[in-house]
């Protein structure tokens, strides 16, 4: 494919809902004649196909098994001269063209402060030397006074990513900034990096394992020097899932 830019969708459909069909229809509403490629994950209903196709979508029966991060890596490895990424789920709806922001070499959908702990808190109920951390990330950079924190479910999740994290040469800090979904758009030389650190070996087989790569994403993001905050919707707890820019729809999948 010679093309600048793809839209890149991993998709799982077991014909429950045509958030797929709603995806691709609003990417072709908001931007002329878009290469996009939809990254099947070994969904257990394939008629979706030849409806994209007929749409003008390439759809690759990829029988990834790795979830979102399984897909963005197959289709960067396929399409290593693009220029420029958008890594999508097939829930995200766009509402209008969102090509300015392509000049960023990273932009989030959004992101969330996060924490090596389990479960969350406050920012004024955290330790002295963390909150002094996080202002300097965050808080004086931002303008922002009040914020959720939020670190993992469990802690075999935390275990799984510093394992994981031990075999790239990333590692796992006390703080930083998560990228919700992870659902991010980005220029080429940004995936580039990640490979040559070996990030692309992490890879998920579970749903708490994906949802380990909304923080490794950002660790992994954070340490290569890219802010995860230059973001469409802002922060993960005080914006609004719905608005003008798109809509991140939620199912109940099997």
């Amino acid at each position: 494919m010679n093309t600048k830019k793809l839209f890149v969708i991993a998709c799982y459909y077991d014909g429950s809902n045509n958030s797929i069909f709603e995806c691709v229809n609003s990417i072709q509403k908001y931007y002329k004649s878009p290469q996009i490629a939809v990254i099947d994950s070994n969904s257990p209903d394939k008629s979706y196909f030849e409806k994209l196709k007929e749409k003008g979508v390439i759809v690759y029966n990829a029988k990834n098994r790795n979830y979102d991060t399984g897909a963005y890596w197959y289709a960067y490895n396929k399409f290593k001269k693009v220029n420029y990424f958008y890594f999508l789920q097939d829930s995200v709806i766009f509402k209008k063209n969102l090509s300015k922001y392509e000049k960023n070499d990273l932009t989030t959908f959004r992101y969330f402060l996060s924490l090596n702990k389990v479960g969350g808190r406050k920012f004024e109920k955290t330790r002295k030397n963390i909150q002094n951390r996080i202002h300097d990330l965050f808080v004086r950079k931002k303008g922002y006074k009040n914020h959720d924190i939020y670190g993992f479910d469990f802690q075999k999740q935390i275990e799984w990513c510093e394992l994981k994290l031990n075999k790239t040469d990333y590692f796992m800090p006390q703080v930083w900034l998560s990228v919700f979904g992870p659902i991010f758009m980005c220029k080429n030389i940004v995936m580039k990096k990640l490979y040559k650190k070996r990030f692309h070996k992490i890879l998920p087989t579970n749903k708490l394992e994906q949802m380990c790569m909304e923080r490794l994403f950002g660790i992994a993001f954070q340490q290569e020097g890219y802010d995860a905050s230059n973001s469409i919707q802002g922060e993960h707890f005080t914006t609004p899932f719905e608005t003008f820019n798109f809509q991140k729809k939620f199912f109940k999948r099997n």
